[in-house]
């Protein structure tokens, strides 16, 4: 009898163990931490179960593993608000996604292992959150970031608003809370943050490509990036040269003004240019006063030799 009652009482106790860590961390119950919104062909969802391709509605849980193509693009939300969208030739594992009452996140832990992603913080707390690549962590301040994970691991963050902090291999962190600021976690380097202009430039045209467009993005997916675009759009100044004209002394002569051109020579009878034969007594006119040329007539020099001819030909007889 007394056996009975212990047991029961146990059954009491861990049923109501069960109920309290569920209500304190619904995520392990259900699995689910969000939904897919959109999805481009091809995506596909690996998980323990297997693999499958990834269509719009998916619900997405800790343990998911998300790979796309080149032409590939899923764009996630999570129970607590947070955006995360998966670009072209990317890979993604929800390492951890735990949350407390209120659908906010005491873990949120995202393993990017390679392409391109934006994330825009949801309801959790900032320190909730966490990123991770082959070459940093990244943790959140309540912001919007892109992520760019080269294929050696070499990892880049472009913020558009809050803080993000950059830690690397070595335990050196940097921390970003400007819009359009720029850090990189080299392979076998430390963390550091871009502030040549020219380098932001390049690194945001070649490896941030929703900072260049966010047309294929779903409108609550986009962030304020319009001044990172025409930031991207900058290029070095060209410097122009010019006359500069230095102005004369004060009390100087004033420069002598260019001889006018001399008159062009022209035939003394008439007064006009050289060449220029004047009327024809006949009145029919042969000569161009207004050019000056007067071979302007069509077929004048061959009658000109034509009549040569005909008086050297009467001069002989």
């Amino acid at each position: 009898m007394m056996y009975a009652y212990c047991s029961k009482t146990v059954a009491i106790a861990a049923a109501g163990l069960s109920l309290m860590i569920l209500s304190e961390f619904p995520a392990i119950a259900g699995q689910v931490a969000g939904r897919a919104l959109s999805v481009k062909p091809n995506a596909t969802l690996a998980n323990a179960e297997g693999s499958v391709t990834l269509v719009v509605g998916a619900d997405i849980a800790m343990g998911d593993r998300i790979k796309t193509d080149r032409k590939g693009q899923v764009q996630l939300k999570f129970s607590d608000e947070t955006k995360l969208v998966v670009g072209p030739n990317s890979s993604l594992v929800i390492e951890a996604y735990l949350l407390r009452s209120g659908n906010r996140a005491n873990n949120f832990t995202v393993r990017a292992l390679g392409g391109s992603f934006r994330m825009i913080t949801g309801k959790s707390k900032k320190q909730a959150y966490k990123i991770k690549t082959p070459t940093a962590t990244i943790g959140v301040r309540g912001t919007s970031f892109d992520i760019a994970v080269q294929r050696n691991g070499e990892t880049g963050v472009l913020l558009f608003e809050g803080e993000a902090e950059i830690c690397g291999r070595s335990g050196k962190c940097e921390v970003l809370d400007r819009r359009c600021s720029i850090a990189e976690a080299p392979r076998n380097e430390d963390v550091r943050v871009l502030k040549e202009k020219r380098n932001l430039k390049v690194q945001i045209n070649k490896r941030f490509p929703y900072a260049v467009s966010q047309q294929s993005l779903r409108r609550d997916f986009r962030v304020r990036q319009r001044d990172c675009v025409e930031f991207a759009r900058l290029t070095d100044p060209i410097v122009r040269q010019r006359t500069v004209r230095t102005p004369a002394p004060v009390g100087a002569a004033p420069p002598e003004p260019d001889p006018e051109p001399a008159p062009e020579p022209g035939n003394p009878g008439n007064g006009g240019p050289m060449g220029n034969a004047g009327p024809d007594p006949s009145g029919r006119g042969f000569g161009d006063p207004e050019r000056g040329r007067s071979d302007t007539a069509p077929g004048r020099n061959k009658s000109n030799s034509t009549n040569g001819a005909n008086n050297n030909g009467r001069g002989r007889s």
